[in-house]
């Protein structure tokens, strides 16, 4: 968990050119040191001066990165509001924690770089995302696993052909191994530390003296299990935290006995309506949709197909039409 964390920041902090940026003064001696990539050595103008190098966002497109993550929305509880991790000038990305850097790594950096870098440099960054992303799912095989292992290594090395070498620290070689600890351990899912940290928010939150925390975490969790005791101990009368509606919830359907089950939903409208023409063509694959998936025809198609089981799709909507309405 922690090292997808660190090598998300080290790659994020790269592109971003930061001030945490492995691509530091000492980082461009290195490739003089080694003689290699000789246009991003320092070249002297008045003062030493670094070119830009093709890993990194230019000032555009950093700008319209951030934008991109500043206007992410995510669905309810899915993560934190990205919005207040981008800086006001829409220049950096700040403040970020642990799960954010998840979000970040599995769902958002890909979709930026490949739109903001090189076709040659973001193919590899989305393959590492793409590593994670994969260790990270729900159910793993084994065999996924040790292939797993073997790209993780052909994708360092891609990445060391384009990023200086100050950017490949202990973290980002831990990655080789953790297919290895995944064919040991199990899914990681099960494994790694995020509910353990929520768990530990709550609590500091129960802190009110900052002289004893202890003490006010004990106090917190007492009175929290008395609430939640009396809580459940109410009927459903009394309005509690768990007879309470979700704040997305919009509640049982109202049943309509004239009403189709397919439009029988339990979602409700949300913005404002807007009329459409449908084309001959497209109205006639609604009307088959409609018809195909609701349970009160069922019983009329299979007797259509009996009797004509060629062109149902076509010749059913009329013939049912004319039965209906006669």
């Amino acid at each position: 968990m922690h090292i997808e964390k660190n090598a998300l920041e080290a790659l994020l902090n790269t592109l971003l050119q930061n001030d945490k940026t492995k691509d530091t003064v000492k980082a461009r001696q290195d490739l003089e040191t080694l003689k290699v990539r000789k246009e991003l050595f320092k070249k002297p103008n008045g003062k030493l001066e670094k070119p830009h190098p093709k890993y990194s966002f230019t000032t555009e497109g950093r700008k319209r990165f951030c934008k991109f993550i500043k206007g992410v929305r995510l669905p309810d509880g899915f993560g934190s509001n990205f919005k207040q991790k981008v800086t006001a000038d829409d220049n950096n990305i700040t403040g970020m924690k642990s799960h954010d850097c998840h979000i970040m790594m599995h769902r958002l950096l890909p979709y930026g770089v490949q739109q903001y870098l090189p076709k040659s440099i973001a193919a590899p960054i989305i393959e590492f995302c793409l590593f994670f992303k994969q260790l990270c799912a729900r159910t793993l095989m084994q065999q996924d696993m040790s292939e797993a292992k073997k790209q993780s290594i052909s994708i360092l090395i891609e990445l060391e052909q384009i990023f200086p070498p100050a950017f490949f620290d202990i973290m980002i070689h831990v990655a080789i191994h953790l297919p290895d600890e995944a064919i040991l351990g199990g899914p990681i899912r099960y494994r790694w530390m995020f509910p353990f940290e929520r768990y530990m928010k709550k609590l500091k939150n129960y802190v009110r003296n900052k002289a004893k925390p202890e003490g006010s975490i004990a106090e917190g969790y007492v009175a929290e299990e008395a609430l939640t005791f009396c809580s459940r101990y109410l009927k459903d009368d009394v309005e509690t935290r768990f007879n309470r509606l979700g704040r997305n919830d919009d509640g049982l359907p109202e049943e309509e006995p004239n009403k189709f089950q397919v439009f029988r939903s339990a979602c409700k409208l949300t913005g404002r309506m807007k009329a459409t023409r449908l084309t001959t063509d497209v109205r006639q694959a609604v009307v088959w949709f409609v018809l195909n998936n609701s349970l009160e025809v069922d019983a009329d198609i299979l007797a259509y197909k009996e009797k004509s089981p060629d062109n149902v799709e076509t010749n059913f909507p009329a013939w049912f039409n004319h039965k209906v309405n006669p």
